[in-house]
């Protein structure tokens, strides 16, 4: 076939939305932004035996998801440490210390998938690499994503992740031990999602 006429086909398949380039398009998962006023992301540590609640007020993510798309699908977020509130004042002055987030060094923390895939029933599951302290593990997020409900062009997300502190080094010191602080950190997040323009 004369190069004329290939690119004329080519063109022509384009416009079909029958060529490659409609193909990329179409295995581009939505992209998603967060509305800060809506969300909310937050850390259940058990101290003494007795759970409490702290809450990160400065936060941003990207999120590209499609549930008939998850190889194109991912999750980007990064939080801003210093911004940790749990209601008390000593509290939140010992989390910036050394001992805890040391934020003078690092202050933020990132999320970045690596692969989701689905769980049934509506529920899915990333995973990906947290980094925390320039410590990077692997960590896995279990979520839920609901763009039916919520007006057009707008998405819920809600979801969880068990993480250890002591493998990103948070706990330093007297805090290394597990007598009074547990390792083990519950983070949920409530997300109100709008589509990116």
């Amino acid at each position: 076939m004369p190069a004329r006429c290939c690119a004329g086909v080519l063109a022509l398949l384009a416009v079909l939305g029958l060529g490659p380039a409609a193909h990329d398009a179409s295995a581009a998962a939505a992209s998603w932004t967060i509305d800060p006023a809506r969300s909310q992301l937050t850390f259940h540590p058990r101290l003494a035996g007795g759970e409490f609640a702290g809450r990160f007020e400065r936060f941003e993510a990207t999120i590209r998801f499609d549930a008939a798309d998850l190889a194109h699908s991912s999750l980007l977020v990064v939080v801003d440490l210093l911004s940790a509130r749990t209601g008390d004042t000593d509290r939140d002055t010992a989390l910036q210390g050394s001992d805890f987030f040391q934020t003078t060094r690092w202050p933020r923390a990132t999320y970045t998938s690596t692969g989701i895939k689905s769980l049934g029933g509506g529920r899915y599951e990333a995973t990906g690499k947290l980094t925390l302290r320039d410590v990077a593990r692997d960590v896995r997020v279990q979520f839920r994503f609901d763009s039916t409900a919520p007006p057009r062009g707008a998405a819920h997300m809600t979801g969880s992740s068990n993480i250890r502190r002591l493998e990103f080094g948070v706990g330093q010191g007297d805090w290394r031990s597990t007598e009074w602080l547990d390792d083990a950190v519950r983070v949920e997040f409530d997300l109100a999602l709008r589509a990116a323009r």
